[in-house]
């Protein structure tokens, strides 16, 4: 893909802008109608907040954002399964440590009876 420095782009609330500071995780857009910069998530940007003058470009850099979105939605499932599991675990373990109680407390109640 070429270089995003200095290419136009649009955004719904901003209006027009030149993308002036490109790296692998943001992007600075200089707006007419800001004085400073607005700094962008690369390229889950260009999902839905800004569009490419470049319809070529513009493609692919939604494409870059479409298989972005799918690994962090991948990695968000995998955090909440994690999560799930060691509440799974702990709910497990707390089942257990009741059931232990129970076992005790019915030896302590048998073993009076039989005094």
């Amino acid at each position: 893909m070429k270089s995003l420095l200095n290419e136009k782009v649009s955004h719904n609330k901003f209006g027009a802008g030149t993308i002036v500071e490109v790296n692998s995780r943001k992007i600075k857009v200089k707006f007419s109608e800001t004085k400073l910069p607005k700094i962008f998530g690369f390229p889950i940007a260009f999902e839905k907040f800004l569009v490419l003058a470049d319809e070529c470009l513009q493609g692919e850099c939604h494409a870059l954002a479409l298989e972005k979105r799918r690994e962090l939605d991948l990695k968000e499932k995998e955090r909440l399964d994690e999560i799930a599991r060691i509440a799974e675990e702990k709910r497990q373990e707390h089942l257990e440590a009741m059931k232990l109680k129970r076992r005790a407390s019915a030896k302590r109640a048998a073993s009076a009876r039989k005094k």
